[in-house]
This record gives C-alpha cells, structure tokens and sequence, in this order.
C-alpha cells in the first residue's frame, strides 16, 4: 500500500512497519527488564553480602518486611528518574 503511494522502502519501515511493531516492541522490553531485575535480585539473595540481597535478609530476620519494601521502592523510583 505504501508503495502505491509512492513511499520509499526507508519511509515505509519508518513511518508504517516501525509504528505498527512498536507494541510489541515495548512489550518485549517490559518483560525483558522484570526479568533483569528479578534476576539481579534472586542473585543477590543467593550471596547477600551487599545490596539488596543483604538488606533481604536483614530485614526478613527482624520481621521489618514493610520497612523494606518502602525503601525498594523507594530506590526503585530514584532509578526510574535516570531514564
């Protein structure tokens, strides 16, 4: 149909094929950084020395699982801010 209309190969991908993908595109992404990040957690509570994997258990210990779920978002929104 683009091509009736005289687009281009470059403004078909571009203007048609790239809008009409991007769904799934964003989709993909979204899974893919739950992945990332639920996979960085699940190793840090593997060796919990540092990070969050630490603060885990710290907190799971002591029964403050509210305390840490505050301050992970809280991080977690900070992160956001940088995108």
């Amino acid at each position: 149909m683009a091509n009736s209309f005289g687009a281009s190969p470059m403004d078909a991908f571009f203007k048609i094929y790239f809008w009409a993908a991007l769904p799934e595109i964003l989709g993909g992404v979204r899974i893919g950084i739950i992945r990332a990040v639920k996979g960085v957690i699940i190793g840090q509570l593997l060796i919990s020395i540092v990070g969050f994997g630490a603060l885990f258990e710290l907190y799971s210990a002591n029964f403050l699982m509210a305390t840490l779920l505050g301050r992970s978002d809280c991080f977690i929104c900070s992160r956001i801010h940088y995108f």
